[in-house]
């Protein structure tokens, strides 16, 4: 549950190079993940989450670090592959809500 104590204050995406935002989404996206209770609309809030990052223009994840290092939560690099995981996960599952995810990517 380390994802649990992120602020949301935006160091992650500041210290970023490519402007990420994949630490903060990741760190929710996790968070919520391991509840009991975020189980049920976990792939919907996955690819909504995703589809929303690339709607505002983050930049992509190139797994610099920086993020990590800035964070005052210390907030672990593994919480990317987390989201990682859960949207290709949804993308199997609910096939047309992943092709609008992928869509707002470009």
């Amino acid at each position: 549950m380390d994802a649990a104590t992120c602020i949301g204050c935006g160091a992650c995406v500041a210290a970023c190079p490519n402007a990420s935002a994949a630490l903060f989404t990741g760190a929710k996206i996790e968070h919520l993940g391991m509840l009991p209770q975020g189980q049920p609309e976990r792939h919907e809030r996955v690819l909504k989450m995703v589809a929303q990052m690339n709607a505002e223009k983050f930049g992509s994840c190139t797994n610099i670090g920086e993020c990590t290092a800035a964070c005052p939560k210390e907030i672990p690099l593994e919480v990317i592959a987390w989201t990682n995981r859960d949207f290709l996960k949804a993308c199997w599952t609910d096939r047309p809500e992943s092709d609008k995810a992928v869509a707002g990517a470009g």
